[in-house]
């Protein structure tokens, strides 16, 4: 789920021979059309101005990968289904210091940003009185961008009329709805609605004459990177072929895990590791079910112990998740996944279970590496197996590439 600053940079040569033109064509227009004789068409509208001031604004969607518990780009892994896909977006632009909006753009028609290079360039009607400032008396600009945040999936509703302060206060919250949270767990990515990204930019220089203006300096336009604002609790069983059936009962993350209220936007730039949760706010206080039905469906194969990470200390996170996204696709594993707020606890839980038809309910804790593991943006996995009638574990710190642990009644976690 997070992007890495390699999303940023686009996997397909003719990337950088597309943004050249783009930079070249921004270029011939500032530098070659009056004001007068200038005409734009906003690419999101039907109707043609001949007098409004456009700010291009370049948006980067995160199409490419998400970080594991490692902090390089190269053990980043993709999002599946529609985990990247952009559904509605909206950009606000207000003025650094008086916190006045001078712009403000809203869409569905999210097209580009859903396309393999994942980029668009949306031009905002700007506040006039501003446009027409020489540019050294330009006040800079904070530029706040939003995907797919709706009152159906975080309960909010922002608007035009949504002030900067509101921004910065925005959070998904557990109050009469649990937005992404344990109480009414996210288990599917919502289709035609998505995940909720956003991205900010603070302090930005507006360059560029009447009727062209754009963020950066004169050689590069400043890009707002979309992340998710969530992240993702993936977990994965499997038996052994001859055992008796392995029956998942309940899973559940203890108390004081997942924070009561995350801010949409980040206070600092995104580093794959910070968070951003309103703390005073507290942390779930109970340990509400995950399971809405008991797991009776847990296959048989001959060796479970192949998913597990560090069995093959050849492959990298992109060929493992590929790995068990294609053994639950061949139904080799079952598995649950929960879209949640961003933590910065050392997440812990307990699965309960039994082996046998008829047998005793048992217990088995799991608990991930380190703190901050699951920042927004992320993936992690608890993957449970029995083998040797038992149920085994292999606890894995992957930034270090290291099998720290193993032993029966924990869970592989990553």
């Amino acid at each position: 789920m997070k992007h890495t600053y390699r999303h940023i940079i686009n996997r397909h040569s003719n990337r950088h021979t597309g943004w050249l033109l783009l930079s070249l064509l921004l270029l011939c227009l500032t530098a070659c059309y009056s004001y007068d004789e200038y005409q734009t068409v906003d690419t999101h509208s039907d109707e043609q101005t001949t007098t409004s001031t456009q700010l291009y604004i370049y948006v980067h969607a995160p199409q490419t990968a998400v970080p594991t518990r490692a902090y390089t780009d190269e053990d980043d892994v993709d999002p599946i289904n529609n985990e990247a896909m952009v559904y509605s977006l909206q950009i606000w632009v207000f003025t650094h210091d008086t916190k006045k909006l001078i712009g403000y753009f809203s869409s569905t028609g999210t097209s580009a940003l859903n396309q393999p290079e994942g980029y668009e360039v949306y031009q905002l009607t700007i506040d006039e009185d501003y446009a027409q400032m020489e540019e050294a008396s330009r006040e800079k600009v904070d530029v706040y961008v939003l995907a797919n945040v709706t009152e159906d999936n975080c309960h909010l509703t922002l608007d035009h009329s949504t002030t900067r302060e509101e921004l910065e206060a925005a959070v998904l919250a557990h109050g009469t709805q649990d937005a992404f949270g344990l109480t009414a767990p996210i288990t599917v990515v919502p289709e035609g609605v998505g995940l909720p990204m956003s991205g900010v930019l603070r302090d930005q220089k507006v360059t560029g004459t009447a009727p062209v203006l754009r963020l950066g300096d004169s050689s590069q336009m400043a890009k707002v990177s979309l992340i998710r604002t969530v992240s993702k609790l993936r977990f994965a069983f499997a038996n052994q072929t001859d055992n008796e059936s392995l029956v998942i009962n309940s899973i559940k993350l203890n108390a004081y895990m997942i924070p009561e209220e995350q801010y949409l936007f980040m206070n600092v730039p995104y580093d794959k590791m910070t968070c951003h949760i309103k703390t005073e706010s507290g942390y779930n206080t109970t340990a509400p079910e995950l399971l809405a039905a008991t797991i009776n469906d847990v296959p048989a194969i001959d060796q479970p112990i192949r998913y597990a990470w560090g069995n093959n200390k050849t492959l990298k996170p992109q060929e493992y998740e590929t790995m068990m996204d294609e053994a639950v696709a061949d139904g080799y594993l079952t598995q649950r996944m929960y879209y949640l707020r961003e933590s910065d606890k050392k997440l812990q839980g307990e699965i309960k279970y039994q082996i046998g038809e008829g047998g005793e309910e048992q217990t088995a804790t799991f608990q991930m590496v380190d703190e901050g593991g699951f920042s927004r943006n992320h993936i992690w996995t608890v993957y449970a197996y029995q083998a040797q009638a038992q149920l085994h574990v292999v606890v894995v710190t992957i930034a270090s590439w290291n099998t720290t642990d193993e032993k029966k009644y924990d869970f592989y976690n990553w």
